[in-house]
């Protein structure tokens, strides 16, 4: 078997390499398709070792006259999905779309709009001007994403990515993430249908339905995380059920496996810690949810040390992947230390470090479900929407809160947050509770089971339900 799997970024390919592997080790010829090679990012030294696997560049976009005005289309429709009352209280997300919508329109020359109201003459800006589609009647909008859902299935496939796959002759297409804005990956789900080749999208994180566009072809199968995905692909993005297959997240299967590497002394004198004393784990998260968090975080450093239960307790910063820069010129306190990340990916130094943590806390980040995985309790506390805009305004946010089903600790104040981290070191947490919260969301095969087999089973399957003929009229 033959597979061809397409992505926007080598980057991408963190969150696959052992399903690539996988498949690879079953067989089966795995080639990876991307538009440009950056010099910069390199894939990982597994996968361009494997002879089994190699690397591809495919056309970037449509060579037709749909090119540009079918990326302005699907960006429209984008946008119109977060005027939908769920996005009430997701303004950032919402007013991100809007300046997607807008950089598509203009050809990427712009990002942001602005206009002064006829009225008042107050400038308006961005979010503002965008909600003015909400004063159109609810029937009026749904009409029209209707008419972009049609225009789009009425849109033929492209005649020079057809034939990038008619002549890699695969058996199957895999393409990820797909819900870029105004994603142009949509078109390689179309030629794949009008070739006749089953096509499959495995969602590449936990948020990615939620927070970003729209699937706007529906591949023949969406391979989801968990039964929540499985909604939202169902309910939010109008892909039939059958069509959804509930494999679980390879890509904490390796970090289920790892050990750690370090003894407490060890890892708490390279720390320059005490490792008679608790440890607290603060994870930061992308600037889409925080800016400037390093402010915050020393305002939570200075909090936490006025409670003496937490005064003497060692404190771990550890940035998000992407967000290194801000931390470097950051002078940590006395029982204070930064661990920086080797990778974007979950990493041995993070596993190391919150096996060694008695809690951790963070805003909105991916890190809080390794966190969940090792059993340790986790902790936010909701912060102004001035240092994180990007926390409560999302709907991914409430997925890991203890009160709506999560595992995640959540406190309106400083002093509530205090008093539940104090709690945590003494060993008052609901352990059980949180393995049954990674199970559901990360395993809901098994926790005990991989979800890399059962994602290549079920792209296995995939194939298999092409007919023969088929098969060899694309290859002719």
């Amino acid at each position: 078997m033959t597979v061809l799997f397409h992505v926007t970024l080598m980057t991408m390919l963190r969150h696959f390499e052992g399903v690539l592997l996988a498949l690879a080790e079953k067989g089966h010829r795995v080639r990876v398709a991307l538009h440009n090679r950056r010099p910069d990012l390199v894939p990982p030294a597994t996968l361009t070792g494997h002879p089994a696997i190699s690397f591809v560049r495919a056309p970037p976009r449509r060579g037709d006259a749909w090119g540009h005005p079918i990326h302005e289309m699907r960006a429209l429709r984008d946008y119109l999905r977060y005027l939908d009352s769920r996005y009430d209280h997701a303004p950032k997300l919402r007013t991100r779309a809007l300046r997607k919508m807008v950089a598509a329109l203009t050809h990427e020359h712009h990002s942001h709009i602005a206009m002064h109201c006829p009225h008042c003459n107050e400038r308006m800006v961005d979010d503002q001007v965008g909600r003015m589609l909400l004063a159109f009647r609810k029937e009026g909008r749904r009409n029209l994403a209707a008419m972009l859902e049609l225009m789009e299935s009425t849109i033929p496939s492209d005649a020079d990515i057809d034939a990038f796959i008619r002549t890699e002759a695969p058996d199957v297409v895999l393409v990820t993430p797909l819900i870029n804005f105004g994603s142009y990956q949509a078109d390689f789900v179309k030629s794949a249908q009008a070739l006749n080749i089953p096509v499959g999208f495995p969602v590449f994180s936990w948020d990615n339905l939620t927070n970003k566009g729209l699937i706007h072809v529906v591949p023949d199968r969406v391979f989801v995380w968990n039964s929540r995905q499985r909604y939202e692909a169902v309910k939010m993005h109008g892909v039939p059920a059958e069509r959804v297959v509930v494999t679980g997240a390879p890509r904490f299967d390796d970090f289920f496996r790892m050990q750690p590497k370090q003894s407490r002394e060890a890892f708490c004198t390279a720390a320059g810690l005490d490792p008679a004393k608790p440890i607290v784990t603060y994870l930061c998260s992308s600037e889409f949810v925080a800016q400037r968090e390093v402010d915050f975080v020393g305002r939570w450093i200075s909090d936490l040390r006025a409670d003496p239960a937490l005064r003497d307790c060692g404190v771990l910063i550890r940035p998000h992947p992407r967000e290194q820069k801000q931390w470097r010129s950051f002078t940590p306190p006395p029982g204070v230390a930064v661990v920086f990340p080797l990778a974007l990916n979950a990493d041995q130094t993070l596993f190391d470090t919150l096996v060694q943590s008695a809690a951790v806390v963070g805003l909105n980040t991916s890190a809080q479900l390794e966190a969940g995985i090792v059993g340790r309790p986790v902790f936010t506390i909701l912060a102004p929407a001035e240092v994180a805009e990007g926390q409560q305004g999302t709907i991914h946010f409430e997925y890991l809160l203890k009160e709506k089903g999560g595992f995640v600790e959540v406190a309106p104040d400083f002093q509530t947050h205090r008093r539940q981290l104090a709690a945590a070191l003494r060993g008052e947490y609901d352990a059980a509770g949180i393995r049954t919260f990674i199970e559901s969301f990360v395993r809901p095969r098994g926790l005990s089971h991989p979800a890399t087999p059962f994602l290549v089973s079920a792209i296995e399957e995939l194939a298999r339900t092409r007919r023969p003929e088929l098969h060899d009229a694309v290859r002719v």
